[in-house]
């Protein structure tokens, strides 16, 4: 029975490649996690030809896909990837070298990680051969998905990997992220890995959520909420900060909103300090639905034109529409105040950890 039941195990074939006694790989263990945000990890891996894999969390196991050109940002190039065999989720911090006649001899570094969120059923949605997914990375983010390929009887696999339109989505000939990032965000990290959740669920309540910002975030101050703030803005810098020390916001093009949360109700306040909430009371409503009591959170409002760009002048138009303003979009970037903590004096990476 033991033996049947070994046979059933996901990461059998990934055993069955290596010998652990020789190489430094992880042998690891089918291990579910419930309540967690699942993980994605990419691992740029120079074996006899380089490769990115492309690896995402789900029943226990690491789902991995070999990329060779590794991914972009443009819609327009759509990226063979190769489904190969489960690996296990310790699997996800290797880096490493495996050694010579081992299987996938070479060197391995963390090339990107973060947590990612399946659209729909992500069971059903593989089964058909068509997985979309928001990316929530270092170097990656916003919409992807993967769509299979085979015609049936390849000895591996084919799928594609490609970025959908959004705001994220950018012409591989202004930007490509492989050649721009090419270390391991282990040794050179963008920004902190993102943490798993201290507390489990969307609807936590408020006096947990407390808890977690002042576990979590390092200059965390108690303190009741500021009746009125204004958004840090950019000022001159006395040098130029080291490697692994920059942080980057997209030029949204649109407004600059503070929203106050206050017992539960928003308030949309402009970098001037004018409250626009009735101008959109569709975003109001949206962000009262998070279920925060006591809050400021910074970010820009945009209207994405059909290529997922910012737009300024649908934006303006867009308040011309009245209720039809539902097109806005609001990036949220800052959180100065969460939850009875003033968060203004801790470090903007904190803060967005």
């Amino acid at each position: 029975m033991a033996a049947r039941e070994s046979r059933l195990d996901p990461l059998e074939k990934y055993w069955s490649k290596r010998d652990f006694a020789v190489t430094s790989e992880p042998r690891g263990e089918h291990a579910p996690r419930e309540g967690k945000a699942l993980s994605f990890v990419i691992q740029k891996h120079a074996a006899s030809r380089l490769h990115y894999n492309f690896r995402l969390e789900l029943d226990g196991v690491l789902l991995s896909w070999a990329v060779p050109k590794g991914p972009s940002f443009d819609p327009a190039n759509k990226r063979m990837a190769i489904h190969v065999e489960d690996h296990p989720l310790s699997y996800g911090s290797f880096e490493g070298t495996i050694p010579p006649k081992q299987y996938g001899a070479g060197t391995v570094i963390v090339w990107d990680n973060g947590t990612w969120e399946p659209v729909g059923d992500p069971r059903d949605s593989l089964a058909k051969g068509k997985l979309l997914f928001h990316l929530h990375g270092q170097k990656l983010a916003g919409l992807w998905e993967l769509v299979k390929i085979a015609k049936g009887g390849e000895k591996q696999e084919p799928w594609i990997l490609f970025k959908k339109k959004d705001a994220f989505a950018r012409p591989k000939a202004d930007y490509d992220v492989v050649s721009a990032l090419p270390d391991s965000v282990v040794a050179k990290p963008l920004r902190p890995a993102p943490s798993e959740p201290k507390v489990a669920g969307a609807r936590a309540t408020s006096a947990n959520r407390a808890r977690s910002a002042n576990d979590t975030v390092r200059g965390a101050v108690k303190a009741p909420p500021p009746a009125k703030m204004s958004p840090q803005l950019a000022t001159l810098a006395t040098g130029v900060p080291a490697a692994g020390q920059w942080l980057y916001e997209i030029k949204f093009d649109g407004y600059r909103i503070m929203t106050r949360i206050d017992s539960g109700k928003a308030a949309l306040v402009t970098r001037g300090g004018h409250d626009w909430s009735a101008k959109m009371p569709g975003l109001t409503r949206e962000l009262e639905n998070l279920g925060l009591k006591s809050t400021w959170l910074d970010g820009e409002i945009v209207v994405l034109d059909d290529n997922g760009l910012p737009s300024f002048n649908a934006l303006q138009k867009a308040f011309d529409l009245g209720e039809g303003n539902a097109q806005i979009v609001y990036f949220v970037f800052d959180v100065p105040y969460f939850e009875g903590y003033d968060l203004r004096e801790a470090p903007l990476v904190s803060r967005r950890q």
